[in-house]
């Protein structure tokens, strides 16, 4: 393929206020068969539509200009850009008549200005035209607007924003090939010929269908008696699945959403209302409708009119939901299909979501097209606990940094002491305490944990104490104590009963102190303190609000306290019983929730307070000078550990962590050689109960 080329056209400068002499015309559409090579995607710009010919890019012949091609042989992902136009000249076809190309595919027509005739994403008389693009913002098109022209036209796309267009939109039209997929988006200008998501015209065949065609209506049309179609089939073939989808207030002319002439067949075809007070001369075609009852419907209120008397609608499927923020009550009454005879029914709408963490239920009866509310229900949003979740998975990362710390990180501190003190008696000091200085020490930890919060949440995490202790001598035994860093975090996915699920990852680092006071009988108490910050990020998908995500972050701090004595009950065994208290507080957070389907809303988490205490005992085992194994038991009780939320001020039902858990410890302490500077500590620990699991640690001490 050759290289994009970039052309300029007439380029003249314009004076302020003098927009239609600075226009813009750039085209890839059609290409012209020329000795069998391949064009690339082009972008060409004209400013200005009364150039002379040989400022023209090659293949433009004369001026004016009437068919612009670009290229020889596929059109294929090109550009063309109007931005003006002074109305000397209007060039027709913005695709040229292509003979012998197999597709015209990919290819964008972006309109803000000027005046021209027909405006194509691609044209052609012989072959498909598919999945291109026209993006219309300004100016004027005389004749009509078409994605894609040809003998098929699959995946076109026509949108417009502004400008007018006095003949007529179609987003796709066919000759004798099936017209699918085809979308028309009309959000501004004015349009005064009918409106169509696709046309299997067939002129010279049969049994061609329009399938899966969209019209989207954002704004009404300034012509009050525009027609529109959502796909058209020719005769014998099928109009199959297409929509028309009605956002705003308006008065059109017929609406029909699948047209199937004479023989052919209409299926599937489906009329979606989202705004009261809209008004058709005539409503056909369609298999299904639904009516989404705004905000700011009222009862009494009518949602479709139709003009024309006589309209039948029985057997068309009804669909009735109300949208977020609409305040009916029981009594209620709103006119669904005012003029037409539609088919009695009694249902319950889907529940519809007021906010993350609140919906309401309608019961309504359709008689004679009206639809009564018998009852309204409020409940709580249960699936908006699953954003809830991830305060409980920071919690359970921030604790699990303290259980190393309380659990590996003094062990290591107290080995890097006794190391270091072991050297300086091996080189002729007095080996006491406190006649060395800060020793480093670190200790590295994984785990695969699940706690249960009402629902549960599965975290895989890793955390890492790296710190410097040092060892002093007092009337009652030592003190150890030093600075730490830690540094932690992983990934969690959360689940809910009614089976919504979220995920996402959190982190926290921060510093500490810490310090253990060991009397000469045995008993000891110590204590850390910690403080850092947590971020964190949640992605779910929600039932009604759709995909759901948001990112957090907090200070923490955190705090621990402990007794405990160590007992020599001979043959090389030392038992300790400990009790320790573990707090860690969580700081709140005002956060920005994204949703898909709705508006963002504002959330706001309550702080997370976790208060633990365990009762446990390690036996200690030492094989020699070099080896030592342990193992121990503990039961640990949370009595904190709920998470609170509101979404838009609406409480979400919380999670909680509090309950009893199990805890099961192994170890193996090992020196690696005789003059070796490093202490190796090896643990795993298994959880059962409110909190369960396992997970290793890794201690490390050293001395230079």
């Amino acid at each position: 393929m050759k290289r994009r080329k970039d052309y300029g056209i007439g380029r003249t400068k314009s004076r302020p206020g003098t927009g239609k002499q600075a226009a813009a015309l750039a085209l890839c559409v059609s290409l012209w068969m020329a000795g069998g090579s391949v064009a690339g995607a082009m972008t060409v710009t004209v400013e200005n539509t009364d150039t002379a010919a040989e400022n023209n890019p090659p293949g433009l012949k004369q001026a004016p200009v009437t068919n612009l091609v670009l290229g020889i042989n596929e059109a294929t992902g090109c550009i063309l850009n109007i931005t003006g136009g002074n109305g000397t000249t209007t060039p027709k076809d913005f695709a040229a008549s292509v003979n012998g190309v197999a597709v015209l595919s990919g290819n964008t027509v972006n309109m803000t200005g000027g005046t021209v005739s027909n405006l194509h994403g691609a044209y052609t008389q012989a072959h498909a035209a598919n999945y291109n693009t026209v993006n219309m913002e300004g100016g004027r098109a005389s004749g009509g607007v078409y994605g894609g022209y040809g003998t098929s036209a699959e995946g076109n796309t026509v949108n417009i924003k502004d400008g007018e267009v006095t003949g007529s939109v179609y987003g796709g039209v066919t000759y004798n090939g099936n017209a699918e997929n085809n979308t028309v988006n009309i959000k501004g200008g004015t349009v005064t010929g009918s409106i169509c998501g696709a046309w299997a015209n067939a002129s010279s065949g049969t049994n061609v269908d329009a399938k899966n065609n969209t019209v989207n209506l954002y704004v009404a049309p300034t012509n009050n008696n525009v027609n529109v179609t959502g796909g058209e089939a020719a005769p014998g073939g099928t109009a199959e699945s297409n929509t028309i989808n009605i956002f705003t207030s308006m008065t059109l002319g017929s609406v029909n959403v699948g047209y199937a002439i004479q023989t052919g067949t209409s299926s599937g075809n489906t009329l979606n209302i989202a705004a009261k007070d809209v008004s058709v001369s005539s409503v056909g075609d369609l298999q299904n409708m639904n009516f989404y009852l705004p905000s700011d419907i009222a009862s009494g209120e009518p949602m479709l009119t139709v003009r024309n008397a006589g309209t039948d609608l029985s057997g068309v499927k009804i669909g009735v939901a109300v949208q977020k923020g609409a305040n009916l009550k029981k009594g209620d009454q709103v006119t669904l299909v005012n003029g037409a005879q539609i088919d009695a029914t009694t249902l319950t709408t889907a529940p519809t979501l007021e906010s993350l963490a609140l919906e309401k239920s309608y019961s309504l009866r359709i008689e004679n097209g009206i639809a009564t509310v018998e009852e309204v229900n409020t409940t709580a949003n249960e699936s908006a606990k699953s954003l809830v979740e991830t305060r409980a998975a920071t919690t359970t990362f921030v604790n699990a940094g303290a259980d190393m710390l309380a659990s590996q990180g003094f062990q290591q501190a107290a080995n890097a002491v006794a190391v270091e003190a072991a050297e300086q008696a091996k080189n002729g000091a007095d080996g006491g305490t406190g006649s060395g200085g800060f020793t480093p020490f670190a200790a590295f930890g994984g785990s695969s944990m699940r706690a249960e919060s009402g629902s549960y949440v599965d975290t895989r995490g890793f955390g890492l104490n790296i710190g410097f202790a040092r060892e002093l001598a007092n009337r009652q035994g030592k003190l150890l104590f030093g600075p730490i860093v830690e540094y932690g975090g992983g990934s969690y996915d959360s689940h809910l009963d009614n089976g919504t699920r979220g995920d996402g990852g959190a982190h926290y680092y921060g510093l500490g102190v810490m310090a253990r006071q060991v009397d000469h009988d045995g008993f000891y108490y110590e204590g850390s303190l910690r403080g850092g910050r947590v971020t964190s990020d949640y992605k779910g998908d929600l039932d009604r609000a759709g995909r759901v995500d948001y990112d957090s972050a907090s200070n923490y701090f955190a705090a621990h306290l402990g007794v405990g004595k160590a007992f020599d009950i001979g043959n090389n065994n030392t038992l300790d019983g400990y009790f320790k208290y573990f707090f860690s507080h969580q700081a709140g957070d005002t956060t920005t929730i994204h949703i898909t389907d709705m508006d963002d809303e504002t959330g706001d988490f309550d702080a997370v307070d976790s208060h633990r205490i365990r009762l446990g005992a390690r036996l200690t085992h030492k094989i020699n000078e070099k080896n030592k194994l342990y193992g121990g038991l503990a039961y640990q009780y949370e009595f904190g550990g709920e998470a609170r939320a509101h979404f838009n001020g609406v409480g979400a039902p919380s999670p909680s962590v509090k309950g009893s858990s199990g805890m099961l410890e192994l170890g193996w302490q090992v020196k690696p050689g005789e003059n070796s500077p490093v202490t190796l500590d090896l643990g795993a620990t298994g959880w059962v109960g409110k909190q369960r699991g396992a997970s290793l640690q890794f201690g490390a001490t050293w001395n230079f």
